[in-house]
């Protein structure tokens, strides 16, 4: 299909907002929310100040429209249930893999900083953000794990927490040395080495039972 053709299948407005939304994101991650003003949105979407303000009445508005395409893009990796313990650990790894490797991307933890920097200002976007990221993906392993534990394949004692602390663990302190800049994105070999070694020491005290706290051995 010709450019010419795709532009006349789109109308010309929705053109122009997805223009206005991709000026003003970029422009959030690089000067903030409060150093960006919507004149300079306008600049950077080649559009007048008016169409901005047509399409958004303030800059709330608009913060709000950025985290809501944002939010509506977040693609989490599946996890399926698996038939034995051996394809469940696979699984698991896996799945760790492919999400730490998109929560570490540079433009999920400027969204993320972003977001937590407006939160108090926009509580029902922030609670919005969580519940399609963080919350989802704690939920998706929980199940994952409840699963496991139903068929009395681990014991765990507390998806909700293990798949957390699990999660916590795949990250390590991934995203705090992004938000300080003393450190990139980590390399896929980092990560499949982070992932799989959290993995199998949870693994391993799963299958052992929860320790029974307070009695001798």
């Amino acid at each position: 299909m010709s450019e010419a053709q795709r532009s006349r299948g789109r109308p010309r407005d929705l053109r122009k907002r997805e223009a206005i939304l991709d000026a003003a994101t970029a422009l959030f991650y690089e000067r903030g929310i409060a150093a960006t003003s919507m004149e300079a949105v306008a600049e950077r979407a080649g559009v007048s100040k008016m169409t901005v303000y047509g399409h958004f009445p303030d800059k709330p508005a608009l913060l709000e429209a950025t985290f809501e395409r944002n939010i509506a893009e977040i693609r989490l990796p599946e996890l399926a249930d698996q038939a034995d313990l051996a394809a469940s650990l696979a699984a698991l790894i896996g799945f760790g893999e492919r999400l730490i490797s998109f929560l570490t991307r540079p433009e999920i933890v400027k969204g993320g900083r972003l977001m937590a920097a407006s939160a108090v200002e926009h509580p029902a976007l922030a609670a919005a953000f969580f519940a399609a990221g963080p919350a989802t993906m704690v939920g998706a392993v929980a199940a994952f794990l409840r699963s496991l534990e139903s068929r009395h394949l681990l014991a765990i004692g507390d998806p909700d927490l293990a798949a957390e602390q699990l999660i916590g663990a795949w990250l390590g302190l991934s995203q705090v040395k992004q938000n300080l800049g003393v450190a990139g994105p980590p390399s896929a070999e980092e990560i499949s080495r982070r992932v799989r070694r959290a993995t199998e020491t949870f693994w391993r005290a799963w299958m052992a039972g929860p320790p029974q706290l307070g009695q001798s051995t």
